[in-house]
């Protein structure tokens, strides 16, 4: 069963995903990676086009972040950065932190 927060998180993924937002992606070895093409982009090669916070209604501890994305060769898709082991969540900071700023939008948020 989803939580409300899971359902959130699936609500928005699929908004985005009609607006061609259809890539999912990880992160290996400090990249981000296209699940469906296993392409790997650095950084300076990923665009935020949105970002949202979601809490758990029962522990506000219990957060995730949706990432909307762009890469330089056109994928468009998402990433869900969950309440993870602190050195996987300090790999994520990392990677996002390092994002250059221009490459990181407010044009496409829904709210």
């Amino acid at each position: 069963m989803e939580s409300n927060f899971d359902a959130n998180e699936n609500k928005y993924k699929e908004i985005y995903k009609k607006k061609g937002y259809t890539s999912d992606y990880i992160l290996h070895q400090h990249k981000l990676v296209d699940v469906s093409d296993s392409k790997e982009f650095k950084p300076n090669e990923v665009y935020i086009i949105a970002r949202y916070l979601f809490e758990g209604i029962k522990n506000p501890a219990d957060t995730s972040i949706l990432y909307v994305l762009k890469t330089i060769n056109g994928s468009k898709g998402t990433f869900i950065q969950k309440n993870n082991p602190k050195q996987e969540l300090d790999l994520v900071s990392n990677f996002f932190d390092n994002i250059p700023q221009e490459n990181i939008s407010k044009e496409d948020f829904l709210l």
